[in-house]
């Protein structure tokens, strides 16, 4: 039975988020973690990495200050790397959601941390928890940090062709996560050796954070 005095209230945590309809009220997803926690104890969220291009060139409209004219102007950015996340909650007690995410490195150099992240955020919007401060469910409406995406079609690839550095990178960003060191040595490893090498980093990674 939930203390009411000592209920989480998301109001408290309220931010607000700039859209071409005006500001909207948006809560955070680490403060629906602390709500949904806080009522769910005994719940369970995973993730699972669905796809993961780091071949993908992608572009991305952001926000940058302009010293000449003392404003933040909008630019497009290019990157290359894409993922998306699918993340499953439950209640504990019986309720269930699942959220995808995809996020590119054209909007953010961590995006692989975000896309994971946002789709958490949606699963949990999606089982009630932030649902009316979540304008990321309005279809239609401009991107934002949690947005709604359409999935693109899995892009065929030579698996035998050379790993990319962009591979190599994430995969000693994932070891050492894990704690384990870099590679020793990469000469040899294929776009589809270092695909595999980062499917099992990324359950291996997900395990620890389960046993955490």
């Amino acid at each position: 039975m939930i203390d009411t005095e000592k209920a989480f209230n998301p109001s408290s945590h309220i931010i607000q988020l700039k859209s071409q309809q005006g500001p909207k009220d948006y809560l955070p997803v680490q403060w629906r973690l602390v709500w949904y926690r806080q009522e769910c104890p005994e719940g369970t969220i995973e993730t699972e990495m669905i796809h993961l291009d780091l071949d993908r060139e992608c572009e991305n409209e952001v926000s940058v200050w302009n010293d000449n004219q003392h404003k933040n102007v909008k630019v497009i950015k290019h990157g290359k790397g894409l993922c998306i996340f699918k993340a499953t909650v439950t209640d504990g007690k019986g309720g269930k959601a699942t959220g995808t995410k995809m996020e590119n490195q054209a909007a953010f150099s961590d995006f692989l941390e975000k896309c994971e992240t946002g789709s958490i955020a949606r699963a949990l919007a999606g089982l009630g928890y932030g649902t009316q401060f979540a304008p990321e469910l309005d279809e239609g409406d401009e991107r934002i940090v949690d947005a709604s995406v359409t999935r693109p079609q899995q892009p065929s690839y030579d698996p035998d062709k050379p790993a990319t550095q962009q591979q190599l990178d994430t995969i000693d960003r994932l070891r050492a996560q894990l704690g384990q060191q870099s590679l020793a040595s990469t000469d040899g490893l294929s776009f589809g050796d270092c695909a595999a090498m980062l499917k099992e980093l990324q359950s291996r990674l997900q395990a620890a954070r389960k046993s955490a």
